[in-house]
């Protein structure tokens, strides 16, 4: 038995190794498709969750890590346009967002509600471009214009509209790409506000400022800044940077707005927790090009995918621990990144081909997995992922030999709450396990710190986390 008041906290946290890398390139757009742009998330499960659209309906399609189909369906949604969001929510379930609306369904991609609502005189359709679920269980999604501003909306977990903000001037095409939470968990969205300029001081074509806004959980502004020049910048896409600072990737164009095709450029802007802009790049390849999305890599640095020329793929990635990697593809034009669990990428395009690159955006048309270390070299216990959370919350571990292991939750009593897992396991990279913050008779437990520990063997860890209500 494990003294309770032995409980210490260890603050280091060890990256582990993946157990393979898996690279592929699979078309997964339906026949019928009525849309060629999507979205695509890696699942808690190492699978992949794509959005689109399939007879003028939203569309959802699960496939397992290695590319295969496990289920699609269809949503009585008409989406046959537009940007598509998708995000696996902490129940296990999935949550669609487009132009006309939101749509909830299960683990097996059952539909358990839909909201479309949208208010008379604000525009057609609400226009989402991107969601999130917060950690405190509710959902954000954003997008615009909404008569001309940009549009946040606040969901509860069962689809009720909690609140409703727009953001922008008296132009008529401010609109947000991308939201993510805030280490503090406020918000930050990204996307583009007109500006106009002498001749047409709310010209719809191309005067734009690339715009950042943070707001608290109920969306009333905290900060917002843009930044930009006389003619067009846009913000597409913004991650968290690990050593702290976000990065955000879009567009620019110094030129009239009649010849903005040829002269556009891929667009990054780093700025620090305050929105303060410390960094700006500029890439061009082959006439017009443009950043759709930005990740992190496994090694701290940051990797986006754009587009080039006349419908290539750009792919780039760089960092102080990241050698610079910049790949192009004729075949896509790429869309959406996002960092796997492998430590390499897995990348939507434009006409729904997806791709799942090792760490250097190296991938093949037919199944590669490449071995490596198949056992670890240490105990890790990682830090569990989201924190703060609300309701559920994945831990990680991996063990470098046979053992009995027990995971266990405690309050800060050192008072047992829930036992995870106590069972002998053999060596190896564990994908998770996952708290549901319930304790060991099935309540739910109150709001708070807690502790949870690994056992295994010889070698004992602690890590806290942060349960919100």
């Amino acid at each position: 038995m494990v003294n309770r008041f032995s409980i210490c906290f260890l603050i280091s946290i060890i990256l582990s190794q993946p157990d393979s890398v898996i690279t592929f390139a699979v078309d997964v757009w339906p026949e019928n498709s009525c849309g060629s742009a999507g979205s695509v998330k890696q699942t808690s499960d190492g699978g992949y969750i794509i959005a689109g659209c399939k007879s003028d309906s939203a569309w959802l399609l699960k496939l397992d890590i290695y590319g295969n189909q496990e289920w699609e369906n269809t949503y009585n949604l008409m989406d046959y346009w537009g940007t598509k969001s998708v995000i696996q929510t902490s129940d296990g379930g999935y949550l669609f967002a487009g132009w006309v609306g939101i749509v909830k369904v299960d683990s097996a991609g059952t539909k358990e509600w839909k909201n479309q609502s949208h208010p008379s005189g604000m525009g057609t359709y609400p226009y989402y471009e991107d969601i999130i679920e917060h950690s405190n269980g509710k959902y954000y999604a954003v997008g615009g214009p909404n008569n001309g501003q940009a549009v946040l909306v606040k969901f509860s977990s069962d689809g009720d509209v909690l609140k409703r903000k727009w953001y922008g001037g008296n132009c008529d095409n401010d609109r947000f790409k991308s939201v993510i939470e805030t280490p503090d968990s406020m918000l930050i969205m990204v996307g583009a506000e007109v500006h106009g300029n002498i001749q047409y001081p709310c010209s719809f074509e191309w005067y734009d400022d690339l715009w950042i806004v943070k707001t608290n959980k109920n969306g009333s502004v905290l900060w917002e800044r843009t930044y930009g020049g006389p003619y067009y910048e846009e913000a597409h896409d913004i991650v968290r940077i690990e050593s702290g600072g976000y990065g955000i990737i879009g567009e620019k164009c110094s030129n009239t707005p009649a010849n903005c095709g040829t002269s556009t450029k891929v667009f990054f802007v780093r700025v620090d927790d305050d929105g303060l802009n410390n960094e700006n790049e500029v890439f061009q390849q082959g006439g017009f090009s443009s950043g759709h999305s930005i990740t992190t890599t496994n090694n701290s640095g940051l990797a986006w995918v754009g587009e080039k020329g006349n419908g290539d793929t750009w792919m780039y990635k760089w960092g102080n621990n990241e050698e610079t990697v910049s790949v192009f593809d004729n075949a896509f034009v790429g869309l959406n990144i996002e960092r796997t669990t492998d430590g390499g990428f897995i990348i939507g395009t434009w006409g729904g081909t997806l791709l799942k690159t090792d760490s250097e955006f190296n991938y093949d048309e037919t199944l590669f997995i490449e071995e490596i270390n198949l056992i670890p070299e240490t105990f890790v216990l990682s830090q569990n992922h989201p924190n703060p959370f609300n309701p559920v919350t994945t831990i990680r571990y991996d063990l470098p030999e046979d053992a009995l292991v027990n995971i266990t939750i405690y309050d800060l009593m050192g008072r047992v709450v829930k036992t995870l897992i106590n069972d002998q396991q053999t060596a190896g990279y564990r994908v998770s396990t996952q708290w549901n913050a319930t304790n060991d008779t099935g309540l739910p437990v109150s709001a708070g710190i807690y502790l949870y520990m690994i056992q295994a063997g010889d070698y004992s860890q602690t890590k806290k986390m942060i349960l919100l209500k």
